[in-house]
């Protein structure tokens, strides 16, 4: 099968666009139309290029990736579908923080995968600031994002004041207190429920030194859900990873209670398994070799 029949039939299992089977490989629309039909003149490089594209997809197959872990409903899952669930019945500002690597973000994406009425933003370094951060938001909601800050805003609450909407916003520890007191503002004009998701940061900013310019926003929090890696359980770490041998279950239960978190436990878990050895030397041999010793 020559390296064209090779994409055509890749373009077909994966059933994805030309268009987007070119931007895969670096090539422009009308270049990967013309080498898919045969007509580009001295095809070399582009078949190098695809070549080396299908033999690392290849490689791909053979190997179990992170995204592989299923999602498990764990109890520290559990605890932040109750939090997603309050803010968005109560229609309050919510703040749902903890340890990184827990699986607030994996948790909140299954949550609302069915649900039309949830708005889920991811804050930024870039997107900190009020202006970047509502220009995203409208572009989230589909309304306008053009104008002054203040008609991006008034847009924005415009559509809010007449639907039922709950907006998350994901690592929200990078918002600054102006943007802050803006997204309290929409809450307080709309109803519209918000929930707050991040690290330790974005609630700390409201305990800290800044407390009195956090005071509107903080008396206005209706749930408060702090998590911890402290709280992952055996049971969690054998439906996760699907052990159970209790030597594999400790390692990666005290793996998941540390500070590389769940996150970390996947990691080692997946090169381990990809080094056909998931016994609990196996594990504690990929950690070592990870620099992820606990």
């Amino acid at each position: 099968m020559t390296i064209r029949e090779q994409a055509i039939q890749y373009i077909e299992q994966n059933k994805i666009s030309q268009v987007h089977f070119g931007k895969l490989v670096g090539m422009g629309e009308s270049t990967i139309s013309r080498w898919l039909k045969g007509t580009y003149p001295s095809p070399e490089k582009m078949d190098a290029k695809v070549k080396d594209f299908l033999e690392k997809e290849a490689v791909r197959e053979t190997i179990t990736e992170t995204k592989d872990i299923r999602f498990t409903m764990t109890a520290i899952s559990k605890q932040i579908i109750g939090a997603l669930e309050y803010g968005r019945i109560q229609r309050t500002i919510s703040v749902v923080y903890g340890d990184a690597g827990i699986g607030k973000t994996r948790t909140m994406r299954e949550w609302a995968a069915d649900k039309t009425d949830v708005i889920i933003v991811t804050a930024n370094p870039a997107v900190k600031s009020p202006k970047g951060f509502f220009k995203l938001l409208a572009k989230c909601l589909k309304t306008t994002a053009q104008g002054s800050i203040d008609d991006i805003v008034m847009d924005i609450m415009d559509k809010l004041a007449v639907s039922d909407r709950t907006i998350i916003i994901d690592e929200a520890q990078h918002l600054v207190r102006e943007t802050l007191e803006l997204v309290r503002s929409i809450n307080d004009a709309t109803g519209t429920a918000i929930i707050l998701m991040g690290n330790e940061v974005v609630y700390a900013k409201m305990l800290g030194r800044q407390q009195a310019e956090f005071a509107q926003l903080f008396t206005r929090i209706g749930m408060r859900k702090h998590l911890l890696t402290d709280y992952f359980t055996e049971n969690d770490v054998r439906a996760i990873f699907g052990v159970t041998e209790q030597g594999e279950t400790d390692y990666l239960l005290s793996l998941c209670r540390s500070k590389f978190s769940l996150r970390g436990a996947i990691h080692v878990y997946v090169n381990a398994q990809n080094n056909e050895d998931t016994s609990e030397k196996g594990l504690k041999a990929m950690s070592k070799a990870m620099g992820i010793v606990v």
